[in-house]
């Protein structure tokens, strides 16, 4: 004799609505649960540059233009690239460059020929930018920009020289700053903007070196 299907009780419209409002409370404490641990683990980047803020140069001192540096691929990369005690390469997501290092490098040393020939005729111009003429022009070769934790930065900086008339000069800066007084064992965004300030004064030093040469140079009598 054939069975009869068992039924199942449904249940009643307030008991599903119930289930609906507490499946739809756990999705909720879930998904806050969720972005509050990626918040957690995703510390913001800092950023940095190699621009100080001071103004650049003022006068009628010689023009000089500057195209972005080149860079070797290590520290073309906008991470900050740190070298550890044990000569291990550090990268950081969360030290990063607020500007391409290549065009940073430019705009730092052509700040500080501005300032150094009393020219407000001294600029860095991106690749592909229409150029205009100048008395100078500079290109930057950077071989070396290595910051060392704890210890300091070591700048080695080939320049072309190309004056309007006259041959072309080539020179080489080779540079070693130390870490500011008290920062050496700075860890941290403390420890990385020091060795960012480091680098600036490592690039100043070589555009000193930059200036003596272009004044070693003579000039056209609207320059003089």
């Amino acid at each position: 004799m054939p069975t009869m299907p068992t039924r199942r009780p449904i249940a009643a419209p307030s008991t599903l609505s119930a289930f609906a409002a507490a499946r739809r409370g756990a999705l909720a404490i879930l998904g806050t649960a969720l972005l509050l641990a990626a918040c957690g683990t995703t510390p913001k980047a800092s950023l940095y540059t190699l621009d100080d803020g001071r103004p650049g140069g003022q006068g009628n001192g010689p023009s000089v233009l500057l195209l972005s540096a080149s860079l070797p691929e290590l520290l073309d990369r906008p991470q900050l690239v740190l070298r550890g005690p044990d000569q291990r390469i550090l990268l950081s997501e969360q030290q990063r460059w607020a500007e391409p290092l290549r065009s940073g490098i430019a705009r730092s040393i052509a700040a500080d020929l501005g300032r150094l020939l009393a020219s407000s005729r001294v600029a860095a111009l991106p690749n592909g930018a229409p150029h205009f003429d100048a008395d100078f022009r500079l290109t930057l070769h950077v071989q070396r920009l290595e910051a060392q934790v704890g210890r300091g930065v070591d700048l080695d900086l080939l320049w072309t020289l190309q004056p309007r008339q006259g041959k072309e000069l080539l020179g080489r800066s080779q540079v070693h700053e130390p870490l500011a007084a008290g920062s050496e064992t700075m860890t941290g965004d403390g420890g990385a903007a020091a060795l960012v300030a480091a680098q600036r004064r490592a690039l100043s030093q070589a555009a000193a070196e930059i200036a003596a040469a272009i004044r070693s140079q003579p000039l056209p009598a609207a320059a003089q």
